[in-house]
């Protein structure tokens, strides 16, 4: 199962992809772009545990940070982002993996741009 998720500033959206279904998200207050990301990843983490407990996933983004810092190649040092960071990694099994794809084919990104 590929899942494909994205946060954007310019209206404080989230979007998940999951093939079938498309779910966008408004986020309420002035969030910034790496905080969406993870807001995305952690929605992304609830609709797994709903949909698709046990089943072996992938979630793919364009956000460096975010799936660098989520895979333990980068630390989390911003404290805005610590608390999403945890949040999400609560939510990890070794069932979920995390990958960064190009902005260019990430599905989610494609949704928000329209």
């Amino acid at each position: 199962m590929d899942i494909y998720i994205d946060g954007g500033t310019r209206h404080s959206n989230i979007c998940l992809v999951d093939g079938e279904h498309i779910v966008v998200k408004y986020r309420k207050g002035k969030p910034t772009n790496n905080e969406l990301e993870y807001l995305a990843l952690l929605y992304a983490l609830g609709y797994i545990r709903d949909k698709y407990k046990g089943v072996k996933v992938t979630i793919y983004s364009d956000s460096q940070l975010m799936v660098n810092q989520m895979n333990g190649k980068w630390r989390v040092t911003t404290d805005n982002l610590i608390d999403l960071h945890d949040k999400c990694s609560s939510m990890m099994t070794h069932k979920i993996k995390i990958k960064w794809i190009s902005r260019k084919i990430n599905l989610a990104g494609h949704v928000l741009e329209k």
